[in-house]
């Protein structure tokens, strides 16, 4: 017989990692094609610049935020990152819906998936 105390803790270890889970950042910071509006590995703008420039998707802890997986247009950020404001990298390539708070990490440092 599995204990409630148990179950409860293995519910909250799969829902706070991974996708869907909160962070405690401002913004999520993607690559974005400038030309295409298409997102990009984050490796393109981190080896070759050109088209290719980091974008900022607003993280509001009312509601998710749909990151766009590699390939797919992205609208609704900036591409500069607002002043006093942090942002997290690292959001899985395969698209993933974030929100403010909760089990994610902080500022420009760790990840979602891969």
């Amino acid at each position: 017989m599995v204990s409630i105390g148990v179950v409860a803790a293995l519910a909250a270890s799969l829902t706070g990692c991974g996708e869907g889970s909160g962070v405690d950042a401002d913004y999520a910071k993607i690559c974005r094609d400038n030309a295409t509006q298409k997102r990009l590995p984050d490796d393109d703008c981190n080896n070759h610049g050109g088209h290719a420039g980091w974008y900022y998707l607003p993280v509001s802890s009312n509601r998710s935020t749909t990151v766009p997986a590699v390939g797919e247009k992205v609208s609704g950020g900036t591409s500069s990152l607002p002043s006093g404001k942090t942002a997290k990298s690292g959001i899985s390539s395969r698209g993933s819906s974030v929100s403010k708070g909760g089990f994610g990490g902080s500022g420009e440092h760790g990840g979602f998936g891969g």
